[in-house]
């Protein structure tokens, strides 16, 4: 007996078509052909991935928009926020450099957040929101540009190269930050793929099921 599709699975490496194997957490499938991983089940996955997302909506304004460093030299003080210093690079004729830091700083931080969010918390509550498969895609293409470890690695650099020359004051938006960087770095790794997508499906054929009983009552 052919088992129907939704039950189906391939292989990513040998393209071997398999009947999708039941795992408990925790647990990997592997491939009888090639050996490749099929499926590395995740324990709570879409829980955990609820409450990574939503930490990191909570921890991102203050990241953006609280001082990450303050400088005090001869009297004087100055803090710099991610937005901010954007800005300045603007001014100062960096405008493709200050470009790249809203982008990769700000912008598509927020935008995988808002995804993961929107993605886990239909599939947590097992309603079907709009556009779930095209979030679900656009989160994995943002997942790969993800370049706040490159600013907080530049930020350190910064540190230590003005350590000597002036005071530097750790701010909030510091430590916000560094705090993103944990949450969106746990939220990639603990991520099940493939129980999403199965889950996307899942949702998407009770939704034509019942369209498909109207149809029939009607």
């Amino acid at each position: 007996m052919i088992p129907e599709q939704a039950e189906l699975i391939a292989c990513h490496e040998c393209d071997l078509l398999l009947q999708r194997p039941i795992i408990l957490d925790s647990q990997a499938a592997r491939c009888p052909r090639c050996g490749s991983t099929l499926i590395s089940a995740r324990h709570n996955s879409i829980e955990r991935s609820l409450a990574l997302s939503s930490a990191g909506l909570i921890l991102i304004l203050p990241a953006v928009s609280y001082p990450l460093l303050t400088l005090e030299l001869m009297g004087n003080a100055q803090s710099q926020t991610i937005f901010t210093s954007a800005m300045a690079l603007f001014n100062d004729g960096l405008w493709f450099l200050a470009l790249l830091v809203l982008l990769f700083a700000m912008i598509v931080p927020a935008c995988k957040l808002l995804l993961l969010f929107w993605v886990s918390l239909a599939l947590h509550l097992s309603i079907k929101l709009p556009g779930l498969p095209f979030a679900m895609r656009s989160y994995q293409h943002l997942d790969e540009w993800g370049m706040l470890e490159v600013y907080m690695l530049g930020t350190l650099v910064s540190i230590i190269k003005l350590s000597s020359m002036a005071t530097l004051l750790p701010g909030v938006g510091l430590i916000c930050l560094a705090g993103l960087i944990v949450v969106t770095t746990l939220s990639s790794s603990m991520l099940d793929r493939d129980l999403f997508w199965h889950q996307i499906g899942q949702l998407r054929s009770k939704l034509r099921n019942k369209k498909s009983g109207k149809h029939e009552h009607g």
